[in-house]
């Protein structure tokens, strides 16, 4: 397949430097992605170079930590678009908001290494002004790159073009409603490091990490406290002595994505923080008691949901939850050196019954 030539026509150095690269230069050149949590910093800094206009697929702010820090950065471009199914808080802040089609509506390819391919037909067409993200992404294409004769079709053609090596194309497909295996397609190879390797700089199997040892780190894992935690920070502790942990699955909700759905919200109607019956009986809290959760950086308010699945020392909150977004009170930069991504699961926090008021 030539998947690799069509996303990334010419290499990294011949680019500008991805955004999070001069922060975390490990993870950009390990992924070969940007680091998107850098985003908010390289707005406001515009450094190594500013960033004026943004488009998003299904943009949602509040996945950053600090997301009130994002929410601000993104209102300083220049431009703003989202694509997608819903006026979200973040669509809302836009300049341009583009109607995504559901997958319903619009085809997917997916191959697999077991040689099993299928490409989906949609069941009803396009509501509305809505297009798949694919179609608005070549009719970008046809205005940013219109000598470029491959985008300048469509994503059938473009998937086409791919596969032609394997010597198969989309119509293959068609009429396989479950898919099918494809019989004259060559398997990935096998043990294919006999002959180039492994993608290390030594192209061996390395029990230490030479990339990692060449920035600065430990070549072997080992264990290093956060940076905020009753060990590395004992006086913050004295004030937030409870561990914040984010972001775990609760069984009703995909992600963040369902929990607004009326039948599914009435399974939790409140907006909660899990905490072991014994934290709360320290705190003269009760279940189902009003609570302030708060860490250095802010807080928020939410219902206490008294559970023994969480341990004694830890309390649990939801990601995204209306009102009592726990994103918004994690410091912006508080994200590991070397990967980027966010400390959701080791924050300092303190967790305080609310007074009634005797009014």
């Amino acid at each position: 397949m030539r998947e690799a030539e069509f996303t990334q026509p010419r290499p990294w150095e011949d680019m500008a430097p991805r955004v999070g690269m001069d922060t975390h230069p490990i993870w950009c050149n390990e992924i070969g992605q940007a680091q998107a949590m850098h985003l908010p910093s390289q707005i406001n800094s515009a450094q190594p170079y500013p960033l004026k206009g943004l488009i998003g697929f299904g943009l949602n702010h509040r996945m950053w930590p600090g997301s009130d820090v994002m929410g601000d950065a993104l209102q300083k471009l220049d431009f703003l678009v989202d694509v997608d199914l819903f006026m979200t808080p973040t669509a809302k802040m836009c300049d341009l908001v583009l109607p995504a089609c559901t997958s319903f509506e619009r085809s997917e390819f997916k191959m697999y290494a077991e040689r099993f391919g299928i490409f989906t037909e949609p069941v009803i067409e396009p509501l509305g002004q809505s297009k798949s993200d694919t179609d608005i992404v070549f009719e970008l294409a046809k205005r940013l790159a219109p000598d470029d004769d491959l985008l300048s079709t469509d994503y059938e053609t473009c998937i086409d073009w791919m596969l032609e090596p394997q010597g198969i194309r989309v119509r293959d497909l068609r009429g396989h409603q479950s898919g099918c295996f494809l019989e004259n397609v060559k398997a990935p190879p096998y043990q294919k490091y006999r002959k180039n390797g492994f993608p290390t700089p030594s192209g061996k199997m390395e029990f230490t990490s030479s990339r990692l040892l060449a920035e600065g780190y430990d070549a072997l894992p080992v264990y290093t406290e956060p940076k905020y935690s009753p060990v590395s920070t004992p006086e913050l502790a004295e004030k937030y002595p409870l561990v914040l942990n984010t972001g775990s699955r609760l069984p009703m909700y995909v992600h963040s994505r369902t929990f607004r759905l009326p039948w599914i919200k009435k399974l939790r109607p409140e907006s909660m923080v899990d905490m072991n019956p014994i934290d709360g009986e320290e705190r003269g809290v009760s279940n189902g008691d009003t609570v302030t959760v708060s860490t250095s950086k802010g807080s928020i308010t939410l219902i206490a949901n008294f559970t023994k699945i969480v341990p004694p020392g830890v309390i649990s909150i939801y990601h995204n939850l209306p009102g009592a977004e726990v994103n918004s009170i994690i410091e912006s930069d508080y994200r590991d050196p070397i990967s980027g991504f966010p400390g959701f699961k080791s924050l300092l926090c303190q967790v305080v019954k609310q007074m009634e008021s005797s009014n």
